[in-house]
This record gives C-alpha cells, structure tokens and sequence, in this order.
C-alpha cells in the first residue's frame, strides 16, 4: 500500500488523475455558470470514470468558479472528455466564460470527507 493510500483509508480508494480548473465567467454571468456545472453534475453516473466532481464559488471574486475533478484511469479521463454530456457543457461553457478555463492537472494524494457530511 502505498503512503497515499494509508492516508486515505481502506473505504476510499486514491484516484490516479485529477484536475483543478478556474473558470470566470462573463460579468454578471457567474450563477449561470453555477447553474450550468450544476446541472452537468447530474449527468456524471454517465461517466464511470469520473470519481469526483466539486464545484465553488471563489469568495474574492464574483465572476469565478472553481472545479475539482479525479478520475480513475487515463481511461477515464478519456472517456468523460468524449462523453455527450461533456460536448455539451462545452458549448454551453463558450457563451459563458470569458476565456478558456485554466486547467491545472493533478495527481490526487489524499482527500478526506468527514463521514457526516452530505455529497
């Protein structure tokens, strides 16, 4: 077992790719951008690979959105980026954002989700 791996826990296992994302959104635009990512949200049971997915609202800026993603696999990242729903967000995202998102990849490392708190 790897240290990373102890540290999260026998119930929760590691994934092996994540991601960090800002977005900002068009002045004025950023609850539509919620609203978006929200919705795309419900769509990821589609993706097996995609193992979580946290959005939040940047307090010291009200046009940006930050997104967290982990996947499986390199699989699993390839198959939420040819997914329907993720085509779709993208041309949902071009009328919102005001540039592309910037995209920082990640390995993840340890997460922890204290046991009463609500996905």
């Amino acid at each position: 077992m790897t240290r990373a791996a102890a540290c999260v826990g026998a119930d929760m296992e590691l994934a092996r790719f994540g991601a960090v994302l800002q977005l900002t959104a068009r002045p004025g635009r950023r609850d539509d951008l919620l609203h978006v990512l929200t919705n795309y949200a419900h769509t990821l049971d589609g993706e097996p690979g995609t193992v979580m997915f946290a959005v939040a609202a940047d307090l010291n800026d009200d046009d940006v959105v930050w997104m967290w993603e982990e996947f499986t696999d390199e699989e699993g990242v390839r198959g939420h980026f040819e997914h329907d729903f993720f085509r779709a967000l993208q041309l949902e995202l071009a009328d919102l954002l005001v540039e592309p998102a910037a995209v920082r990849p990640l390995a993840p490392v340890v997460r922890r989700v204290a046991p009463n708190v609500a996905t």
